[in-house]
């Protein structure tokens, strides 16, 4: 078993993808898309009950102190993935939102180098792209033009 960074709050995305990986190569991850009574896969209750007994263990394991002491209150995984993702995906969304509006309230200023100022622009377009917010390369370019001082 992989074992992963806790999550702390910060990069949910990544953390999720990561412990699905985890939880994909041991074949668990099946109880938090499902309870018993709702599974497809063919597996008796008693591997339903170890296996989701195994996986809220990771689970938890996986998270920070702070947000396992919260989380520990919920006997099935897929309670606490839930709860998760409910929390967790909505501040990502934000954000994003946080992303754009940084992007949109750039200003060169006259003070500094030019060129730093760029190389910021572009990893706030960077930063964008990877919460696939796209910036094409036009966009970038006009948006730099716009941005500049007057002369």
């Amino acid at each position: 078993m992989i074992k992963l960074q806790s999550f702390g709050r910060s990069e949910y995305n990544a953390w999720r993808c990561k412990t699905q990986f985890g939880l994909k190569s041991n074949q668990t991850l099946y109880t938090v898309l499902s309870t018993f009574s709702d599974t497809t896969k063919d597996v008796f209750e008693s591997q339903w009950l170890s296996d989701d007994d195994y996986y809220r263990d990771y689970l938890l394991n996986c998270l920070s102190d702070s947000l396992a002491e919260t989380y520990i209150k919920f006997k099935i995984a897929k309670k606490i993935w839930d709860n998760l993702d409910a929390q967790f995906r909505k501040e990502e969304e934000l954000s994003k939102s946080h992303l754009v509006d940084e992007f949109l309230d750039f200003k060169f200023r006259e003070d500094m180098e030019i060129t730093p100022q760029i190389i910021d622009l572009k990893n706030m377009r960077s930063k964008m792209n990877n919460e696939n917010i796209g910036i094409t390369d036009i966009f970038l370019i006009g948006a730099i033009i716009y941005k500049l001082p007057a002369a």
